[in-house]
């Protein structure tokens, strides 16, 4: 029973990866968008990383350790976010541009 519990969870996470990579192709317009796919691709990483150690019976630090860096990475991102918005006015991907600095 729990077996079949853990393939549904370690499904899901599957599916929440492949949701994250959708958004990440159809939803590249605005910077934001773009983060957010980002966001839920670490998501499910580290929710895939959880259920599989759960399922081998290991230890959980390491999820640990990588859910500290997935937290590091957001916020930065976020920062990097607000500093692009005040310098360009906007969060559109096609501000982007090596010329225009």
């Amino acid at each position: 029973m729990t077996f079949m519990i853990m393939n549904n969870c370690l499904l899901l996470s599957m599916y929440m990866y492949m949701c994250g990579l959708f958004v990440l192709l159809f939803q590249w317009k605005h910077i934001l968008n773009m983060m957010l796919g980002f966001e839920v691709l670490t998501l499910s990483v580290i929710s895939l990383f959880f259920f599989s150690l759960v399922m081998i019976s290991l230890n959980l630090y390491l999820v640990i350790t990588v859910v500290v860096f997935g937290v590091c990475e957001a916020t930065l991102g976020l920062s990097l976010l607000v500093s692009f918005i005040r310098l360009h006015g906007n969060d559109y991907v096609s501000s982007l541009s090596v010329y225009k600095l």
